[in-house]
């Protein structure tokens, strides 16, 4: 494979780009590269993928922030009175409240719950059969240990 060039301005105003946007697309026509460009350099170069990957994350982070903010505060929404606005009052998004919930616990406000619920009911009766199947099987040992026990005996009286 041929060595790639390092071009350290164009990737480092990449990465600040992607890191600031999450989009591939974005950052390449801020640094005026080619998407295929980048691509290349993250298969060839270890250290540009590390770099990638932790503008990724601070991008992502940056998503998980704003997601967060309009989910808990919201955002500023006119209030319009006789046609011309009057007021802005910060209303916060439910809809992203329960994506944020749906996202983080699934297993309550998924879309399946219900499902992950009835599997955990049907796990908790398969282990109690279970148990109660390894104590009668354990009673039953003891008891054929008690009786061969009694036989042995039996059979030393009777010598």
């Amino acid at each position: 494979m041929t060595p790639i060039k390092r071009c350290w301005r164009p990737q480092g105003r990449f990465l600040r780009e992607f890191a600031r946007t999450c989009s591939v697309s974005a950052a390449c026509r801020a640094a005026g590269l080619a998407r295929r460009t980048v691509y290349r350099w993250r298969d060839a170069d270890a250290d540009f993928r590390a770099r990638w990957e932790a503008a990724r994350e601070r991008a992502v982070g940056r998503l998980r922030d704003e997601a967060m903010e309009r989910a808990m505060v919201g955002a500023d929404r006119p209030v319009w009175h006789d046609g011309r606005i009057v007021d802005q009052v910060q209303e916060p998004d439910s809809r992203m409240l329960w994506k944020l919930l749906q996202a983080l616990q699934a297993e309550t406000y998924g879309p399946r719950a219900a499902e992950l619920r009835a599997k955990r009911e049907r796990n908790a009766e398969l282990s109690r059969r279970l148990d109660e199947a390894e104590e009668r099987v354990a009673a039953y040992d003891a008891e054929r240990r008690a009786q061969a026990a009694r036989n042995k005996e039996k059979s030393d009286d009777a010598e």
